[in-house]
């Protein structure tokens, strides 16, 4: 037991001071500010699968593949039960985008191709080697105690289990020849995303006066650190999750080096055989790259956790 603490406590460490530097460095007093450019601008082709569902509170169906272009959902609404509907509410961990005009759901049987209007490139100053992030509506419930009501989150522990719908993602340079992920990443998988900044110094007013927790928008094109995953992220309070992500938006990464492929424009999502629930998509954005001192102080970071881990082995 405390091995595995120990291990969770390094990883904690680890993602803190990484954000740190990557936040120090890149991240301006505004926060990221907004480029239609940076994620998906065309559908391509949306194959509508079965069994789609539609908004419970709206009626609309999850049809609509528009809600693929452009960022990831910020602030979604509350559902009229625990939340009341009039305030909105940032997407976090535990509580996603689920509206169907934030979402488009791919469907049994059914897929979506889109386009980006550049050249997403395999960039080596990347964070983390990944190239893009495919965001969609997975979420960690929380422990069983409070559940998520817009309120402080420090009073809202997450659990062990994600809940997601993972598709199979492909790419291309040319929508002729495709390069598929089949073994993972998978779109709609971990990690959850993240709207806004964790920050309770500067709570954004804008969205009310309710809120004293959340700063402006995070960045959808900053990755996480790798080594999370649903396990790492059990039994931290929102707060401490939001923490960890930093100004990054989640999502789930991917890498076009693994097909020596230098660039790609277009991402398709496919439905899952092996998986009876349906993907939902919300956004796909290019990773930014960092800029060339930040680049080689996160290697170097890297190194020394790497020595670091090489020279408690010794000590055993």
């Amino acid at each position: 037991m405390q091995v595995k603490k120990g291990k969770k406590l390094l990883v904690m460490l680890r993602v803190l001071s990484v954000s740190f530097l990557l936040t120090a460095a890149v991240r301006v007093a505004s926060g990221y500010s907004y480029n239609l450019s940076d994620f998906a601008t065309e559908v391509v082709n949306y194959v509508k699968g079965a069994d789609i569902g539609s908004d419970w509170i709206s009626g609309q169906s999850y049809d609509n593949a528009a809600c693929a272009l452009g960022r990831p959902t910020v602030d979604t609404t509350g559902d009229g039960w625990f939340i009341s509907m009039d305030y909105p509410v940032p997407v976090v961990p535990v509580y996603s985008a689920y509206r169907a005009f934030e979402l488009v759901t791919i469907g049994n049987g059914g897929s979506l191709t889109i386009k980006f209007d550049h050249p997403v490139q395999n960039n080596s100053a990347n964070p983390y080697g990944l190239d893009f992030i495919i965001f969609g509506n997975a979420f960690q419930l929380w422990d069983g105690t409070n559940g998520w009501v817009n309120g402080d989150p420090t009073s809202v522990t997450l659990g062990a289990t994600m809940l997601a719908t993972p598709g199979i993602v492909s790419v291309s340079q040319d929508n002729l020849t495709w390069y598929t992920f089949a073994s993972g990443p998978f779109a709609s998988g971990f990690a959850p995303t993240l709207g806004r900044v964790y920050d309770p110094e500067h709570p954004d007013d804008s969205i009310g006066n309710w809120n004293l927790w959340w700063d402006g928008p995070t960045d959808p094109t900053k990755p996480l650190d790798l080594s999370l995953s649903p396990g790492s992220l059990a039994g931290l309070t929102v707060a401490q999750v939001a923490t960890l992500y930093g100004d990054s938006a989640g999502g789930t990464g991917f890498d076009i080096g693994v097909f020596g492929l230098d660039w790609i424009r277009y991402v398709r999502v496919d439905d899952n055989p092996n998986n009876t629930g349906t993907t939902e998509i919300d956004a796909f954005a290019d990773v930014a790259p960092l800029p060339e001192p930040v680049s080689a102080l996160l290697l170097f970071t890297g190194f020394l956790a790497v020595a670091g881990y090489q020279t408690r082995r010794r000590m055993k």
